[in-house]
C-alpha cells in the first residue's frame, strides 16, 4: 500500500507541526523555514517535505490544528454547560477569553504572515463568523452580545500585540465583569 499524508500516522504530523510552532514562536513567521522546521524536528527535509510540501502548507497545518483545537475546547464548554445546566454561551464567551499563553504566541506569530498569505486566516475566520452567529442568535439583546464579543476581541488582540497587557488582576476583573454581563443576555 502506498502511504499518502493522510493515511501516515498523525504522530509524525503532530511533531513537525510542534517544531513548526517552536520555529515560529522563536524566530517569528518571516524566519520560519521547511530548514527551521527540519533541524528543529529533526525528521529529514524529504519527510517534512512529504507531509508539508511548502512553508504555506506548513503554516495551514498550524492554523488547521490552532482551529480544531478551538473547536474541542468548545465542545468541552458545550458538554459541561449541559451537565451542570448552565447557557452554553456563557461558557462559549469564557472559552474565548481563556486562550492559552501558547495560542497567543503562535497566533500573534501567524498574524504579520496574513498579510502576505491572507487565505490562512480563512479557516479562524470561518469558525469565528459561526461562533458569533451562534451566540447572536440565541441572545436575549443582541447589541449587548455583539458589545461583549467586541471588549473580548479587543481584550485579546491587546495581549496578542503586546499594547500594554493587563495584569492578571486586572484581567480577571474585566473577564468577570463580561461574563456577569452575559447573565443579562443568557439565561
Amino acid at each position: 500500500m502506498i502511504e499518502t499524508p493522510d493515511s501516515v500516522k498523525p504522530d509524525t504530523r503532530s511533531a513537525i507541526l510542534d517544531a513548526t510552532e517552536t520555529v515560529i514562536v522563536r524566530d517569528g513567521a518571516r524566519r520560519t523555514t521547511i530548514d527551521a522546521v527540519v533541524a528543529e524536528s529533526g525528521f529529514s527535509k524529504g519527510g517534512v517535505l512529504y507531509h508539508f510540501p511548502s512553508k504555506s502548507a506548513l503554516l495551514q497545518g498550524l492554523v488547521q490544528r490552532l482551529v480544531g483545537e478551538f473547536e474541542a475546547d468548545l465542545d468541552r464548554a458545550a458538554t459541561e454547560a449541559a451537565s451542570h445546566g448552565e447557557p452554553v454561551e456563557r461558557r462559549i464567551l469564557s472559552i474565548l477569553m481563556e486562550t492559552s499563553e501558547r495560542k497567543k504566541r503562535i497566533a500573534g506569530a501567524l498574524l504579520g504572515v496574513t498579510a502576505e498569505e491572507p487565505d490562512l486566516i480563512i479557516p479562524a475566520r470561518e469558525l469565528k463568523a459561526r461562533i458569533e452567529k451562534s451566540l447572536l442568535k440565541r441572545a436575549r439583546d443582541p447589541l449587548l452580545a455583539r458589545i461583549v464579543m467586541l471588549a473580548i476581541d479587543g481584550m485579546s488582540y491587546r495581549e496578542m500585540l503586546g499594547f500594554g497587557p493587563l495584569t492578571p488582576a486586572d484581567r480577571d476583573q474585566v473577564r468577570d465583569r463580561l461574563l456577569s454581563l452575559t447573565e443579562d443576555i443568557y439565561s
